[in-house]
């Protein structure tokens, strides 16, 4: 499959425990991989670019926008997603649109939303780090890390919607176990979810500078 088109889109994230790459066009995917890795996010994002451009044959100049996810992440997964996007179009300027790691999952969902969301994950430590979401996709303050305990239970008992990788851990104690019938299932990020454009977001030719206050996995 030979591509020669102009203006697509390509997605590409490293930022939690999988690697995934999408190229689309108005909404409709070209080509998408998504692969599971807890390490060597380098290699594997490295392999999967280059099985795009022997698939499609694209070059840098196809592409008029990126979709980039700037964390907050593993700093030396998300860091090298970035290198290599920049090795990639080092020749060629293309317009970037960055997302916060809770901004990416918010793409993620595929349905109508009444209530506000909590974006739960999970910073491989002793703690979660929460984030407000509105249900039309804003950030809502800032994100606050909780251990967890009483604090965190009172939190994911009110009324909110509840995304995000922490519920995975969360619903392995038994205390927590109520997270299931609030959760949209919605546990891990791929590229494909930046086809899902809810609301407008300002490009750069610019990298955006990384979020890195905790390292989730």
């Amino acid at each position: 499959m030979t591509i020669k088109e102009k203006n697509l889109e390509m997605g590409i994230d490293s930022s939690l425990s999988y690697c995934s790459i999408t190229l689309f066009k108005n909404k409709k995917i070209l080509w998408d991989q998504t692969k599971k890795c807890d390490y060597g996010h380098e290699k594997i994002l490295a392999k999967l670019l280059q099985r795009l451009v022997k698939d499609t044959g694209i070059m840098p100049d196809n592409i008029k926008y990126l979709h980039l996810n700037r964390g907050p992440a593993r700093f030396t997964a998300i860091r090298n997603c970035h290198a290599l996007m920049k090795g990639f179009f080092f020749n060629h300027k293309t317009r970037i649109h960055s997302y916060s790691i809770f901004e990416h999952y918010y793409l993620g969902i595929n349905e109508e939303l009444t209530k506000n969301l909590l974006c739960i994950i999970d910073t491989n430590r002793r703690d979660l780090a929460v984030q407000k979401i509105s249900a039309q996709g804003k950030l809502i303050g800032k994100s606050k890390t909780y251990v967890i305990g009483g604090e965190l239970f009172a939190l994911l008992n009110k009324d909110y919607i509840l995304i995000g990788n922490g519920l995975k851990k969360l619903k392995r104690i038994s205390e927590f176990k109520f997270v299931k019938k609030k959760s949209l299932n919605l546990y891990d990020l791929k590229s494909n979810y930046f086809i899902n454009n809810y609301f407008k977001k300002k490009s750069t030719y610019s990298f955006p500078k990384i979020i890195y206050p905790y390292s989730p996995v």
